[in-house]
């Protein structure tokens, strides 16, 4: 993680991620290196039709849905405004399959709560990702 350059959006980032719970913070797909240019108050643009992945891992997920979805709504609604003109699109990596949370690791990694928490995470998508296409042709 580099957060050289932090700028006030950097901090607010920070401190909205670890106001929800936040364990880990990616930004992945095609427009990842906008994510932090705009977090270091750059100017960005971005491809018409697209929009910001941002893929998050929770340090307790709610076990009930609805909840979860509420979460990330607030999660979201927060963090949107730092990215204008950019639309995010966030991602709670513990709801997605095999595949969008291995391109989150091999993304930017622009948080982590600690080191071990980024290691248990990334082994266990390493499993998941190496069992799924252990069996899937």
């Amino acid at each position: 993680m580099n957060n050289q350059g932090r700028t006030l959006n950097w901090d607010d980032f920070l401190k909205i991620l670890q106001a929800h719970g936040v364990g880990l913070a990616y930004f992945l797909g095609s427009q990842k290196e906008l994510g932090p240019a705009r977090l270091r108050g750059e100017a960005v643009e971005g491809k018409p039709g697209s929009d910001l992945d941002l893929g998050v891992v929770l340090l307790e997920h709610p076990l009930d849905y609805w909840e979860g979805q509420k979460l990330r709504q607030r999660l979201e609604a927060a963090l949107a405004p730092l990215f204008v003109p950019l639309r995010l699109h966030l991602l709670l990596l513990e709801e997605e399959n095999a595949h969008v949370q291995y391109a989150a690791i091999q993304g930017l990694q622009v948080y982590a709560v600690d080191a071990d928490f980024t290691r248990r995470y990334r082994r266990q998508v390493l499993t998941l990702y190496g069992d799924w296409h252990s069996w899937w042709p």
